[in-house]
């Protein structure tokens, strides 16, 4: 079944200027956002003599630190200003800097990249404490089993080649590098000849040529000679590295080096991977987690930078399992090198990378990094168009011998992380368009159905929405609404979990099912022309499921891996804590993960009687954004969703809950490297009328420049990271302080942070910093907007939790309403530091 969708071309334009600076500008006026990104053709790959260092990823963090014009606080503070959004970050062969904001204030941002791109001023007391903090990032990869996992395959991997050491460097090596080697690097590699910049956005394009010129045309050219790559040796015998760690799930990863993007083979790679690893239908996914039972997470894919990288299978299981895993991932790479994939499969494959494209342009920064990453790769603005057409054309013989070609024992690279004190005992077992508002309607069982109209892309998203979750559980079932959600796409009176999962993968869309602190959601995320059958299943899932017995221990088992796995988080542990005791004796006191005890005592009776209470029309909401007419899918949801039973609206435990347990400070060790400190007060719930002041409080404290972030980080130098996190429920809400730094600063840190928050409860917020929040959050709430499935989720959120149809285009009116009075008045109403609940992790 070849696709026979085509992604709409796009109208990008390059230019150059006279220094060599290349511009990619794509005009798109679907949202009044735009993505400004500023490419550097200089990653970790590039630091020569000093390779290893992570000097490239020091002077990314060193561009937010002033210029000769700005101040740090002053760059944050600006961009805020703008509605703009701003980060960066570091790969092995570029750095990007991007800004994420509202169109009409594209020169601005562009003022302020090239103050950051051709200013900075590199002061050597920054210099100095921006060191400390990528300390404390070094302690947080120390701390992180994926990144551990990560860095002993490059270390396997790559015995020559710069792709083995990570990009943020190793330590010992970065505490050797002065001011004079990150000034080296900057005026080595970021010259204008060396970057492009790429504008995504509903901007005028004559006018933004005038402002590139005028920001970036004086930018001096300079002479550059690219940096070669050293020659790898070819592998010919398989490697193998092991490691303790402290965790208690064991990872197992294993890699083939394969060529670079550009190679011929890469695209059978890519489906090759696709085929092992993508999906609830992939065979990975298939035989271990759901015939065998023995991994929680499985995944496969090629990665490479310009010129070599690795093809690789990882897997996450119980350290009891690890070989039982390895002898499974063996005999289904075995099978696929002998007998290559199905047709079916191949057709699969080719439609999601095309779905797959289509949802990377329904953003602006995701069309922005499309074009840069096609422009570095191969220098060719529609290479998502021209790869989709290689993808086309393979063959199933094409996809087998990649298979046969790179999966060989003698060039197997095998790595793994396993719990502490077991790795002994394991090795001896082994354009623009109308955007219709959404429309509301109700079905004849009492459902709500509300419908946008978004015809700019053929996608179209699915949400079926139902109050659940924590405030309907208790200490025995906690969990239940999560663990019912992943059941029910396990089987139902037609169809079996493979054929359920492979239904819409074959067709490029994917399927949802999960539950959360309210909700019990199922969904669909697929291309025009398969909403009919998306609806269909769904339909079939909510109404026919048969609970499979044999699928329960496996979902329990996952379950409770990731509860394991969030006590391997510091800053989670720390959030969870002060949660539990503020809000002890009520519901909120427990996560939507519930806990092992209860999680394991679930049953069929049990998962059964909550999807009977569950599913029912008057306690759920359909949600359909996408190239729809309203019309056809009232009809079509009419037909299939209402039939089920019209049922009433969960109401039992989401009245709002006052706490009462006593503010109190508790000090927890956990085996890590890094010191973590929470304060939590308790709030208010989501529709309570304080609830959009303490969003705003959460959004101006939370950016990089922020009152906290510029005090504790920046002035002292004391933190990694520093925040805040606003938590709002159905009648429920708290207010989180957080700050991650050495554990030995622990005690300061809380002096400090607590003289902010004294400040902030009798102060409230000044004014400029209000009106940057403001602007922020409104940023952000454009942002969201562009995904197709982030609508339909969020009219399907607004409706269920009784804010009312319509309620999502009202915000930016209700937020920009909050006033300065509202905003110290709640501040000063729920941030007592007497009344705070502490809690610190230290090693």
């Amino acid at each position: 079944m070849k696709s026979d969708l085509t992604i709409p071309p796009n109208a990008a334009q390059l230019h150059t200027l006279d220094n060599g600076l290349e511009v990619i500008l794509l005009e798109d006026h679907a949202h009044p956002l735009a993505s400004v990104q500023l490419w550097v053709k200089a990653g970790s790959l590039h630091e020569e003599k000093w390779t290893g260092a992570g000097l490239a990823h020091l002077v990314e963090h060193m561009f937010f630190k002033g210029t000769e014009r700005r101040t740090a606080p002053q760059i944050s503070q600006e961009i805020q200003a703008l509605g703009g959004y701003v980060n960066a970050y570091t790969t092995f062969n570029r750095t990007v800097y991007w800004i994420d904001g509202v169109a009409e204030n594209v020169d601005g941002y562009l003022n302020i990249l090239a103050d950051m791109a051709r200013s900075s001023n590199f002061h050597a007391d920054e210099l100095v404490k921006e060191q400390e903090v990528i300390r404390r990032e070094f302690a947080m990869d120390n701390d992180d089993p994926q990144s551990v996992l990560q860095h002993l395959m490059q270390t396997t991997a790559f015995r020559e080649h710069p792709l083995r050491h990570p990009i943020i460097g190793h330590l010992e090596i970065f505490n050797q590098a002065g001011r004079e080697d990150v000034v080296g690097f900057v005026r080595r590699h970021y010259v204008p000849n060396n970057c492009f910049l790429v504008i995504v956005g509903a901007f005028d394009s004559t006018a933004v040529r005038a402002a590139i010129q005028q920001h970036f045309g004086s930018w001096e050219r300079r002479p550059y000679e690219p940096v070669l790559m050293p020659e790898e040796p070819v592998q010919v015998a398989p490697r193998q590295s092991e490691k303790e760690f402290n965790t208690d799930i064991a990872r197992l990863s294993l890699g083939w080096p394969i060529h670079g993007d550009s190679h011929p083979d890469k695209p059978a790679l890519d489906v090759l991977g696709f085929i092992l690893g993508s999906g609830r239908s992939s065979r990975l996914n298939l035989e271990l987690r759901e015939r065998l039972g023995i991994a929680h997470w499985v995944g496969a894919g090629a990665w490479s930078a310009l010129d070599r990288g690795l093809f690789a299978v990882e897997a996450e299981s119980d350290a009891e399992d690890l070989e039982k895993v390895e002898e499974a991932l063996g005999q289904v790479l075995d099978k696929i090198c002998q007998n290559g994939p199905t047709q079916e499969e191949l057709d699969k494959a080719v439609r999601a990378t095309l779905s797959h494209q289509l949802r990377l342009r329904s953003t602006t920064r995701g069309m922005a990094n499309s074009l840069g990453h096609s422009w570095l790769t191969v220098g060719n603005l529609d290479q998502d168009r021209t790869y989709l057409e290689r993808i086309r054309t393979l063959t199933v013989e094409a996809v087998t011998n990649a298979a046969r070609t790179y999966i060989q024992p003698n060039r197997r690279c095998r790595v793994s992380l396993h719990p502490q004190g077991t790795l002994k005992k394991a090795s001896q077992a082994n354009a623009r368009v109308n955007r219709e508002e959404a429309q509301r309607f109700t079905l004849s069982n009492g459902m709500t159905l509300l419908v946008g109209e978004n015809p700019r892309l053929p996608l179209i998203s699915t949400r079926i929405q139902f109050l659940a979750g924590v405030p309907v559980e208790t200490d025995e079932n906690a969990g239940v609404t999560q663990i019912t959600a992943q059941w029910l796409v396990k089987g139902t009176q037609s169809r079996t979990d493979e054929q359920i999962a492979a239904v819409l993968e074959d067709r490029g869309g994917s399927l949802l099912s999960t539950g959360d602190a309210h909700r019990l959601v199922v969904g669909a995320d697929v291309v025009k022309g398969d909403e009919v059958v998306a609806l269909d299943l769904l339909t079939e899932i909510l109404t026919q499921p048969v609970f499979p017995a044999g699928h329960l221990p496996k979902i329990q088992k996952r379950q409770q891996a990731s509860i394991r796995e969030e006590l391997e988080d510091p800053l989670t542990v720390a959030l969870r804590r002060a949660r539990r005791e503020m809000f002890a004796g009520l519901a909120f006191e427990r996560t939507a993960l519930g806990t092992q005890q209860s999680v394991a005592s679930l049953n069929e009776e049990v998962c059964r009687a909550h999807w009977e209470r569950t599913v029912q029309g008057g306690n759920g909401v359909v949600s359909v954004f996408g190239d729809v007419k309203a019309v056809e899918v009232l009809a079509l949801v009419e037909e299939r969703l209402g039939k089920l039973a019209s049922g009433t609206k969960s109401t039992a435990g989401f009245e709002p809950e006052y706490p009462t347990a006593d503010a109190a400070r508790w000090d927890l060790k956990l085996d890590k490297e890094q010191g973590v400190l929470v304060v939590g007060f308790p709030t208010v719930g989501m529709q309570d009328a304080y609830a959009p002041a303490l969003q705003l409080i959460d959004e101006a404290c939370s950016d990089m420049g922020s009152r906290l972030f510029n005090r504790i980080r920046e002035e002292m130098g004391l933190a990694y990271y520093v925040g805040t996190q606003a938590f709002h429920a159905l009648g429920s809400g708290a207010f989180y302080f957080y700050v991650g730094t050495d554990p030995k600063k622990l005690d300061l840190v809380e002096a400090e942070l607590m003289k902010e928050i004294a400040s902030l409860a009798k102060e409230g917020l000044e004014s400029d910093e209000l009106q940057r929040a403001k602007t922020t959050w409104k940023s952000s709430w454009l942002r969201q907007q562009q995904g197709n499935g982030a609508m339909a989720d969020a009219l399907g959120w607004d409706e269920l939790n009784g804010f009312g149809f319509g309620h999502h285009q009202k915000l930016p009116q209700l937020m920009a309403s909050v006033t300065d009075a509202q905003v110290k008045e709640t501040a000063a109403r729920f941030f007592d530091p007497a009344k705070a609940f502490v809690v610190t992790v230290r090693p």
